[in-house]
């Protein structure tokens, strides 16, 4: 959630000078001032005026000062000749530089590398670093679908499923969505195929350990839809195996499936703990792995009731991660379902 500023063009004012971004051309100066009169001569000529208008986003110009006339001699002595006019006219600042376009995704910029998720993991940046990532698939979408000015996040992965959970590892990514940018993300949905554009980094501080795609005013971002798919779940995983490095380190927010886990709903906005049906029981917090409403629709469950035991033959869902800001910090683990079909709800 870092950012790389960039320059805006503007104005800037410095001992009376204009520098612009646009024309190169400086006016021209006043020529000097023409000699008085002889002795009892009339007097000089006033100074001719500056020649040359400045070019647009030139710097401005003054006119030099003419000299005096001499002094006139005896008699009715000549009229000193008049300063310089400086009428050259100032260069007229240059046009303050427009904020860089937002790009589309209809196509890979000349200056951004072509990659696929599983490079990012390989090369792993510790700097924010653009990359174009085409047909990649969308498993999930924070509230249902993004909504502009309010910040949200997608999933992200290679192909629409994996044989294996080992096939399927580092081939997930986060998409970070600041407020600024989310206009540019709306209309996306589960199962589309999009062109990606964006940054991506492994954030590392205050005892985060993530890499993912960030998107905001200062590192623009875009996702097109170029198809459609239907994202299946990874078999494979028990509670159990889930846990903070596999998601960090080794498999990233994956779209799985778990069988027979259970859970006690609280309201439909909170998430709830799940555990195997077959073994019951609480484990440490930090353990712990939650069903989470955030990628539903509205970010909230609806069909179940409060505060009853649910027994679940199958979880569809992204496993994820939640680490909120805080002393000591904690990463709480997370299954995203992103529509009510992805639990089926078994005998109780």
């Amino acid at each position: 959630m870092r950012r790389i500023g960039w320059c805006l063009g503007g104005l800037l004012l410095m001992s009376g000078i204009a520098c612009g971004d646009a024309g190169s051309s400086t006016s021209s100066t006043g020529v000097t001032g023409g000699a008085g009169g002889n002795s009892g001569g009339s007097g000089g000529n006033a100074g001719q005026a500056g020649s040359t208008t400045a070019s647009s986003g030139g710097s401005t110009s003054t006119g030099e000062t003419g000299g005096g006339g001499n002094t006139g001699g005896a008699g009715g002595g000549g009229t000193g000749g008049s300063g310089g006019v400086a009428t050259g006219g100032g260069g007229t600042g240059g046009t303050g530089g427009t904020m860089v376009t937002w790009p589309t995704c209809q196509s890979q910029p000349d200056n951004v590398p072509l990659a696929t998720i599983n490079s990012i993991w390989l090369e792993n940046p510790t700097m924010a670093k653009e990359y174009w990532v085409p047909g990649v698939y969308i498993t999930g979408v924070s509230g249902g679908g993004c909504v502009a000015g309010v910040g949200c996040q997608l999933f992200v992965q290679q192909k629409e499923t994996f044989a294996s959970i080992a096939d399927g590892s580092k081939q997930a990514l986060r998409v970070n969505v600041f407020p600024v940018a989310s206009e540019y993300f709306v209309n996306l949905n589960v199962g589309d195929q999009i062109n990606l554009q964006a940054y991506a980094y492994r954030h590392t501080q205050n005892g985060q350990n993530e890499l993912f795609f960030h998107v905001s005013s200062a590192l623009p971002g875009c996702a097109m839809k170029v198809g459609s798919g239907a994202p299946a779940p990874v078999s494979g995983l028990v509670l159990a195996d889930l846990t903070v490095p596999l998601y960090e380190d080794v498999m990233g927010p994956l779209f799985i499936r778990l069988d027979t886990v259970s859970g006690k709903t609280k309201l439909p906005d909170q998430t709830f703990a799940l555990w195997e049906s077959f073994m019951p029981g609480m484990q440490p917090i930090e353990e712990v792995t939650s069903l989470s409403p955030f990628f539903l629709t509205g970010s909230a469950f609806t069909g179940l009731n409060s505060a009853v035991i649910y027994n679940f033959t199958t979880v569809d869902g992204v496993f994820g991660l939640f680490a909120p800001d805080a002393t000591p910090l904690i990463k709480y683990e997370e299954i995203y379902i992103r529509s009510m079909q992805d639990v089926v709800i078994g005998s109780p």
